[in-house]
């Protein structure tokens, strides 16, 4: 059976975290940054050093999150590209599949939920397809 339409979506929610990564450190991050130094400008010594702290330790924080959505992504193409192949069973890409929804259920990111349940749903509703063409080829054979 063919793939392309999951391997499709798993290539859409891959690019869309990394563009929602890259977005994420690039425009909220430097947002919480600027709006941290306008806190500080208007402060006390000892109050502008703790909200340097915080506000570096928020920009540490989105960093991170923000690489990790771009990690994401990037299995997700590797995924689809080395991984989806036609007329196997795959059960593996399924569970990550609905690993990678249940995170982006956690952290609401709706359309990559969306994505990658439908992706998955896809992927082992074809498995059971596949598997049971796969079961009236061996009876075929034996016959």
């Amino acid at each position: 059976m063919n793939r392309k339409l999951e391997r499709n979506l798993v290539r859409i929610v891959g690019l869309w975290q990394i563009i929602d990564g890259l977005f994420t450190i690039l425009l909220y991050g430097t947002l919480k940054k600027v709006e941290g130094a306008k806190l500080v400008e208007d402060s006390g010594f000892a109050y502008m050093k703790a909200m340097e702290s915080y506000v570096g330790s928020i920009y540490i924080f989105i960093g991170m999150f923000g690489a990790l959505l771009i990690g994401l992504g990037l299995i997700n193409l590797v995924c689809a590209k080395k991984y989806m192949i036609d007329d196997q069973v795959h059960v593996k890409v399924a569970v990550w599949l609905f690993v990678c929804g249940t995170l982006s259920y956690i952290i609401m990111d709706i359309i990559s939920l969306v994505l990658c349940m439908s992706a998955g749903i896809l992927v082992l509703a074809k498995n059971k397809g596949i598997r049971k063409l796969n079961m009236t080829k061996m009876k075929e054979s034996e016959v």
